[in-house]
Formats: structure tokens, sequence, C-alpha cells
């Protein structure tokens, strides 16, 4: 891609984010994000068609940037679903500590529509991370339906219910763990690794490194 059109892309992914990250992703439109990226709406068209695609974008560049960074915690040859867990109680560790990613991913999983993006986006995403023959396609998605819509509702009502990141990835990872058929002795290994690793991790250091990695992201 040329650069002049990758910068183009980051101004969209940049602007959009913002956008997303004030107010619904319903209440912002293709006109929205041309007009604070300072372009013609075709021009937009031309990179994202759909206002979903630019979503799509968004949380592939968050997943596979942020996720390089649980290397700090997992050692080389452990199973590479501990990674996973370590991974997602970080992040939602992060999304709390930061308004701008909490309101972005509230507004991402707002609409029926997006949260099936979810699912298919970390769905491929963990099929490149585990590796394509270490579980089916139908295992991951299957296990991820059944986490993502329990926990993605526990965090959208986090605060009535009064509840925080610990609880709500620790039962998102414990369904994935169950329906890929790990032992309950492997299974609380893995949850009490994850509590205990991120728990020393320096919030904010891990913000900055995303900040540093993810060009258009902003804290």
């Amino acid at each position: 891609m040329a650069r002049q059109n990758i910068e183009k892309r980051l101004q969209i992914l940049r602007v959009s984010y913002e956008l997303f990250s004030g107010v619904e992703y319903e209440a912002v439109s293709l006109a929205d994000i041309a007009k604070r990226a300072e372009i013609s709406k075709s021009l937009l068209q031309y990179y994202y068609p759909q206002k979903i695609e630019i979503v799509r974008d968004l949380l592939s560049d968050i997943l596979n940037i942020s996720f390089s960074y649980t290397d700090v915690l997992s050692a080389p040859d452990e199973d590479v679903m501990q990674e996973i867990s370590d991974f997602n109680m970080l992040f939602f560790k992060a999304v709390e500590y930061n308004y701008h990613l909490n309101q972005f991913i509230m507004s991402s999983v707002s609409q029926p529509q997006l949260l099936d993006l979810w699912i298919e986006t970390i769905c491929s995403w963990l099929r490149k991370v585990c590796g394509e023959n270490t579980f089916s396609y139908l295992q991951l998605k299957t296990a991820l339906c059944f986490a993502m819509g329990g926990s993605m509702h526990l965090f959208q009502h986090k605060d009535e219910l009064g509840i925080d990141y610990h609880f709500y990835t620790e039962n998102h990872i414990r369904t994935i763990l169950g329906f890929l058929k790990y032992d309950q002795k492997t299974i609380d290994e893995i949850c009490g690794k994850t509590k205990d690793r991120v728990e020393q991790v320096d919030i904010n250091a891990f913000l900055k490194y995303c900040e540093d990695s993810i060009q258009w992201f902003s804290l």
C-alpha cells in the first residue's frame, strides 16, 4: 500500500476511534467521520465502504498489537491459552483504567451486528495465534459465542452490578476453556496464574506500549 494511502487510512482510523469513544456507534455516520478526517465521503468509502469495516480494522489492530505485550507475562513453553487468558484480563484491566478505550469498547458491543463482528474478528485472530490445527473454527466460534455473549453483557452492566474486570474476564476464559474441553484442574491453574500476573502489571506501561505501537491510538 502506498505511503499516502497508509497515512489516509490511519487518519480515518484515528478520527473514527475518537468519535466512537465519545458517542454510541449508531450516532456516528460516515459523513461525521469524513468531516472529522477532512476528506470527502466518497473518498472515505473508497477505503471503507461500510462503517462496520472501520470497527473491524480498529479491533484487529488493538488485538494484534496489545496481545504482543503478553510475551512479558507468559513463559515460551506455556499453553497458548494461558497467554490468551493473561491477555484477556490485562486488556480489560486497561479498559477499566482508560476512559476512551472503555467508551470505544462499550460502543463497539452495543449492537448485535457489532458483537458478531467481535466474535468473527477474535475467532480469526485466535486461529492465527493458536495455529489452525489446534482448534477447529467451529470449536472456537462456539466457545466465543457462549463466552462473549455473557461476558460482554456483564461488561456493559458492570457498574450497576458492582463487578470489576476480574469477575467478567475470569468467567469469560473459564467458559472458553470449558468448551475447548480443558479439565477443571487446568482451568483453575490457568485462571490462578493469570490473576497473579495481571495484578503485578503496571497498567500505565501497557497503555503507553499500545499508544507507541498503534499509530492511530491515543490515551
